[in-house]
């Protein structure tokens, strides 16, 4: 009699994963809202997520598409539409775009899974209160493959 023993793991893709876990608002001594804990579960087939200090050629310098690996969007709803915020005075779009470290610090290709917390501040800029919002987020992996994008439900603060 022969038996074969087969791996069962799940396959999982070279391509970054990312989910919605949560949101938590903290407040402050007033019992207004200070600031948004977002967190989000990762999964990546190969590993290849996160940065290293060394990183800083293309397409990982400033200004390229690699520098950012975890692309934050923050949106306002204004008259049951979901808007991006500009900043006063200028045209950039606000956003808390992040850079984090490697994951996997091996040269193996590694399944790497996990959850990362985000703190976001319920006031994102001098002088703007919203009142409901919704944050967006997108990994990049080193290959610069984007996850899917995954956004929290609506967020009601209080200012």
């Amino acid at each position: 009699m022969l038996l074969n023993n087969c791996n069962t793991d799940p396959v999982v893709s070279e391509i970054p994963e990312m989910n919605f876990e949560s949101v938590t608002l903290y407040k402050n001594r007033s019992g207004k809202d200070s600031m948004i804990i977002l967190t989000l579960n990762y999964k990546d087939g190969d590993g290849d997520v996160g940065l290293s200090e060394a990183d800083s050629l293309p397409p990982f310098n400033f200004g390229n598409a690699g520098f950012y690996n975890l692309l934050v969007g923050y949106k306002v709803k204004k008259n049951a539409i979901w808007q991006n915020i500009i900043i006063p005075g200028g045209a950039d779009t606000l956003n808390f775009n992040q850079r984090f470290q490697r994951l996997n610090r091996t040269n193996k290709n590694k399944t790497v899974t996990g959850t990362i917390d985000l703190r976001i501040p319920a006031s994102p800029y001098p002088g703007i209160f919203p009142d409901t919002i919704k944050l967006i987020s997108q990994m990049v992996d080193r290959k610069l493959h984007k996850s899917n994008i995954t956004g929290s439900s609506a967020i009601n603060l209080k200012h």
